[in-house]
């Protein structure tokens, strides 16, 4: 392989290189850095948050959230007003279109039964809210 035997009568060898090994590795480096060298070169997209006015004061009334909760008992509050099953559907879409906000934050107490709670949910995602979070700390006292 590494070098040619010649036929010759007294002749000595001449080696030859067999350059197939090195063609072969040169081509594997170069895979290897055409893969890493488009990996690094990936961006990702951020979406950072707007910079809010600091000139202009919020108003209390803006800054709360709009919060359901169900007591254990089974009534149903929208930031501490008392709401009928009827009246969850239009009340709470009115109160998100008051503040401007698109996200209802939702609370059921602990001993509330699963059945209720989705009920309640569902009712609200039937009066047209998109985005409901869940909370896991009382906000609302």
């Amino acid at each position: 392989m590494g070098m040619n035997v010649g036929s010759g009568g007294g002749k000595g060898s001449t080696p030859t290189i067999n350059i197939t090994p090195l063609v072969d590795v040169v081509l594997v480096v170069l895979i290897i850095f055409m893969i890493v060298t488009t990996m690094m070169t990936r961006t990702f997209a951020l979406n950072l948050p707007k910079e809010e006015k600091k000139d202009a004061q919020p108003n209390d009334s803006d800054v709360k959230p709009v919060v359901l909760t169900v007591d254990k008992s089974g009534v149903i509050r929208a930031n501490q007003t008392v709401l009928s099953k009827g009246e969850v559907r239009e009340r709470v879409i009115r109160m998100l279109a008051a503040k401007n906000q698109k996200t209802l934050f939702f609370d059921a107490h602990d001993q509330v039964p699963y059945s209720e709670a989705v009920e309640v949910i569902d009712l609200v995602r039937a009066g047209g809210v998109k985005s409901i979070a869940m909370l896991t700390e009382t906000v609302v006292k």
